[in-house]
Formats: structure tokens, sequence, C-alpha cells
């Protein structure tokens, strides 16, 4: 039977779509269902008690198939759950993801028994928080790596990553642009100085929820929104009631409407986050580090430099946290607010901002979708599904 299902190890279970990865491989799935191809998202995941359990369930139109296994799940069981999958559903494309911070032996299973079963096999990287040796038994991530090299294809979302994973592990990837969905937007709002937040979209402290923190205190007269959206970040606690905490929503027009400008504080390597790209179709000015993949963004971001970062500290809950100086942090936040301040106090600045911003989201779109048409013609060319109108 044609079609795609994607395997994740774990996390959607947990998380849902609510990161880069997951919006990225939903509006993927929803690319082939368009062409009348049955398409799914499947996860494994540990679960307490006996034995294995499986359930489906339809989340924002996406079929996702769910397999459990007892907790604390070991790598066999992970194996026979895909293998009782695939054989289920037998997909003609598989799709993973390159595992994010732990590497562990349940992710090389996903690979070998996806590669034993002589399908298509394409393996996506959303970010460059890949293993490496510097994290990881240098043995173990060669394992990895040369499994992966025996997939179909790799995809990365941008050239930065592309780049760095060719680097960093040898494994060659194209670029696969992010999907954006299609949604309402309000081209006649006004994000005015006087009305609309600054806005930070995930306070993990990846995303630099520390330098977020300290903006506000250096701007206690200003007004805030924090949007949740990762359920591993650590609690937050706003330092002003200056700050509104609002929970992640499916359809994020009312926050762009309500946002005067998007700060993207990131203290990570960033890949091409969507946020950006929503925020800039929207009409909203996007104020960034430079840091990641974020740099691809061009002229339609206003840029910072980002502070020295010292590492990174993983503790027991697997959060990642940026290691920086109190000092560099205040420089950072400093930098935020010349940067706002000179939207907000030029109309003209603001106006330019707005246009080349809309204007590259708009060419971004264009390009994802070709890219992806394309994609999908090499996966599908032995069936004769097309695009539903």
């Amino acid at each position: 039977m044609p079609g795609a299902l994607y395997v994740s190890i774990d996390d959607f279970t947990h998380e849902g779509f609510t990161n880069g990865l997951f919006l990225q491989v939903r509006e993927l799935l929803q690319r082939v269902t368009e062409r009348g191809l049955p398409a799914g998202l499947a996860c494994i995941a540990p679960r307490s008690g006996s034995g294995r359990e499986r359930k489906t369930r339809t989340v924002q139109g996406c079929t996702v198939h769910e397999a459990f296994v007892s907790d604390p799940g070991e790598a066999n069981a992970y194996r026979r759950a895909l293998q009782d999958l695939l054989e289920d559903l037998d997909p003609e494309v598989i799709l993973l993801n390159s595992c994010a911070v732990r590497l562990s032996e349940a992710h090389h299973g996903a690979l070998e028994v996806s590669l034993a079963s002589g399908r298509r096999v394409v393996v996506l990287v959303t970010d460059q928080l890949y293993p490496t040796a510097g994290d990881h038994a240098a043995d173990e991530v060669r394992r990895y790596y040369d499994l992966m090299r025996q997939a179909s294809s790799v995809h990365a979302v941008s050239h930065t990553i592309a780049d760095a994973l060719r680097h960093q592990t040898g494994v060659s990837a194209r670029v696969l642009p992010n999907l954006l969905p299609e949604r309402r937007i309000h081209h006649g709002v006004a994000h005015s100085v006087e009305h609309g937040f600054l806005t930070l979209i995930n306070h993990h402290p990846i995303k630099g929820r520390r330098v977020w923190d300290a903006l506000v205190r250096q701007r206690p007269n200003d007004t805030y929104l924090v949007i949740e959206t990762w359920p591993d970040a650590p609690p937050y606690t706003p330092p002003s009631p200056n700050v509104q905490v609002a929970p992640f929503a499916p359809d994020p027009t009312t926050v762009y409407d309500s946002t005067r400008v998007l700060l993207i504080p990131s203290l990570g390597p960033e890949g091409i986050p969507r946020v950006a790209l929503e925020a800039m179709e929207s009409g909203v000015p996007v104020v960034a580090h430079r840091i990641g993949s974020l740099p691809e963004l061009g002229d339609a971001v206003t840029f910072v430099a980002p502070p020295p970062i010292d590492g990174y500290e993983l503790d027991e809950n697997d959060v990642l946290y940026p290691v920086v100086s109190a000092d560099d942090l205040e420089r950072s936040a400093r930098d935020f607010t010349h940067a706002i301040d000179a939207i907000d106090h030029n109309r003209a600045l603001r106006s330019h901002c707005v246009a080349v911003g809309r204007a590259f989201a708009r060419d971004y779109r264009k390009h994802s979708e070709a890219v992806t048409r394309r994609l999908l013609d090499t996966w599908f060319s032995n069936n004769h599904a097309s695009p539903s109108d």
C-alpha cells in the first residue's frame, strides 16, 4: 500500500504538535494525503503496566498510531512494536528524525528495523541537537550515523544545519524547508507602538528565557506576552506583573495580531524558526539573536549579536541550560532594547521591516511548497495519485 508513516520514539505522545519538528511532520503528511495517499504518524512510547497496547486517534487532522511498551521500554520492545506497525500499516515511505540530546538503543533499533524492511527510509534533521562524539560514546555515534547513511535520503531544514551535519558526522543532507500551514492573515491589523506586546514564543532556557527576563526588568513599563509550547520546559515565573503567559494554541493568529515585535533571544543552534516566518507573514517585525540558522532569514530580521555561550548543562530531566554570564545576559538584553526602540520610534523603519518580512515569508512559502512537490513526486513515482483540488 502506498503512503507515508512518520515514526517517533517516545516524543510525540508527550509533546504533540508543539514543536517545529512535529509541525513540519504534520504539514508533510498533509501534503501526502492531498495526493490521495494514506499518511500517518506512529509513536512508540513506554507506559507502566505489562504487555503492549495499541490505539489510534486523530490529532489536528493527522492519524496517530500509538504503540505502548512496558516501562522502562527495552530496546527489543521498541523493535517489535515498530515491526508490528510496519507490517500492519505497510507504508511505502518511512520518515524518522535525528534524535535530540540523548541517543538510545531504541533510536538505533528504529533505524535498523526501518532499513531492514526494504522500504524508502527518510531522515529529517530540524536542529543541531543531533548526537556527536562530544556528548556520546564515539562507537555509539559512529554506529548511528553509519545507519543514517544507509537511508534513502536525509533532509535538513536549513543550509546551516546541512553543512554542520556533514562537517560533524559525514552525513550528507538535502535542504527541505519548513512547510507552513494555510491560515487567516489580518493584513489590515496595525501593530502600533501604543498597542501590542513584545512577545516570546517558548520560554525554554535554550530559547533565551534569561535574556528575556533581563529585558523585562530593564523595560519595566512595557507589556509582554509569553506563549508556552514545549511541555518539558521548566515552570516559568515572570519577573514582572506586566508579563502575560498564555498556553500554546494551534492557530497563532491571535498571538500575532496582538504582537508589535516578536523577539527570538535564542541561545541554541536554531533551525529556521517557523515562529519567525509566521510573524513576518502577519506583518510583525522580528528581532533575533544571530545564531544557528537564523542568519538565513537575511534582511527580513533585525539581528543582535548573541552573548558568549560557555557550553550547555543537562539536568536530570534532559533540559538543556545554556551557560551565560549575568553581565553578558544584561548586555544582550540592552541590545534587544536598542533594536526595539529603533523600530518603535521610526515609522518608516517599521514599515520597511514589515514589507521585507512579508516578501521573504511569501517567497519562502512558495519555495518550500515547490521543493516538497518535487520530493513527493520522487517518493511516489510508481503510483498515479495526484494532489486533490
